[in-house]
């Protein structure tokens, strides 16, 4: 588990721990991070923030060279999801007190060097070995010079990939591969010659789900603007379609029903029911959403009654969009810290079948800038932040 400014020391140097020499650690670090919920402007530089050390005999700390910024750490930094996440962490350290938050240091997922690690880490992983990872929302994340991370979400970087494409791999990766084989039960059906719709193909999301279908042996249609259209063709879909046009709908029905259809572009949620007629009937097919209302009403309503809003959310747009008569249903997919998908998706891009799209690459000193760029959506691919040298001492002398 990621250390939290409450539970860190001053030295990571622990019984059960391998570490680097002392020149790889420092107790302080530079880290952006937000003392409490509001706007991007909370998002403050600071070069005080305590550094974490591996606090399991299982877990790896990582020198940053570079992280992605996701929707959700911009939702993070106005309070998205306090609630469950917090109750998560106090779970976590088995306390009946509600455990402090701040400072937060947003970021999920990251690449970069191995400077200590468990005493328990496999042989695999190594001091000095170039990494990529992701960390859980529930942890304290990766927009800062080091993190802390399980093993099992840590897995050494292709040779063949930059940091920046490395580092934003994995909570995508992991988000899409959680919603498709869970929600979509892949897990169980085969997903080879399934017919699926992945809606948005060119961002982060459906970049990532294209590549992840195919690989299954999936048929692909995919939904993308004119200018993304080069962009997507080179991820493989069989099939794609401007949804632009006037007759989008006309010619995704020509590729016949689907068996899944995957919302990458986060669609309203008014506008759901009418993709469901493009689902097979009575063959267990699905439409499926990553914008699931699940934080959003514990944040509102509380644990237990936001528990009771998600199952009426989750019920009532099945039965009014008529797709539970037909046989399918509206699912939710969510990230999930899967071992077998981080290991599935690092082979992938081992074997140069899983490519990440890049949107643009900002330096560390600029990371505000990035969450902007990724608040005001329409991506074409993922938005990095790089942890070069020069702009972290560029950083340390502004701080």
């Amino acid at each position: 588990m990621t250390a939290t400014t409450a539970d860190v020391t001053c030295t990571p140097v622990l019984d059960d721990q391998i570490v680097a020499n002392s020149a790889s650690w420092s107790p302080k670090m530079l880290a952006w991070q937000v003392h409490s919920y509001g706007t991007l402007d909370d998002l403050v530089l600071t070069n005080n923030a305590r550094s974490p050390v591996v606090i399991g005999p299982k877990d790896v700390l990582v020198r940053v060279k570079a992280s992605s910024v996701n929707p959700l750490d911009v939702l993070m930094t106005e309070g998205y999801g306090q609630v469950v996440l917090g109750t998560i962490r106090q779970a976590q350290q088995k306390s009946l007190h509600k455990p402090v938050e701040f400072p937060l240091t947003l970021g999920r997922d990251f690449a970069g060097e191995v400077v200590a690690k468990g005493a328990n880490v496999t042989k695999d992983l190594k001091i000095g070995d170039l990494v990529m990872g992701v960390v859980p929302p529930f942890h304290q994340g990766c927009h800062a010079e080091f993190v802390s991370a399980p093993q099992s979400l840590v897995v050494k970087k292709p040779v063949h990939m930059s940091n920046e494409e490395a580092a934003g791999l994995l909570y995508t990766g992991l988000t899409v591969y959680s919603a498709l084989k869970v929600a979509g039960g892949l897990y169980v059906l085969n997903a080879t010659n399934k017919s699926v719709l992945v809606i948005g193909g060119s961002g982060g999301v459906g970049s990532c789900a294209i590549q992840l279908l195919k690989s299954w042996g999936a048929k692909v249609t995919t939904t993308c603007s004119t200018n993304a259209i080069d962009l997507v063709k080179t991820l493989g879909p069989d099939n794609i379609v401007d949804y632009t046009s006037s007759d989008m709908k006309e010619q995704l029905e020509q590729f016949g029903k689907y068996d899944l259809i995957l919302d990458a572009a986060g669609i309203p949620f008014e506008e759901i029911s009418s993709f469901t007629p493009l689902l097979k009937g009575w063959s267990c097919s699905g439409f499926i959403t990553l914008r699931s209302p699940i934080l959003k009403n514990t944040d509102s309503y509380g644990l237990f009654g936001g528990m009771l809003k998600n199952a009426y959310d989750l019920v009532v747009p099945n039965v009014l969009s008529g797709a539970i008569f037909k046989g399918s249903t509206i699912r939710w997919g969510a990230f999930m810290p899967l071992e077998g998908g981080v290991n599935e998706l690092a082979q992938l891009a081992e074997e140069k079948k899983m490519i990440v799209p890049l949107d643009k690459v900002y330096k560390f000193m600029d990371l505000k800038e990035a969450y902007k760029k990724v608040q005001q959506g329409h991506l074409r691919g993922k938005v990095i932040v790089t942890f070069d040298q020069e702009s972290i001492d560029r950083a340390k002398l502004t701080c």
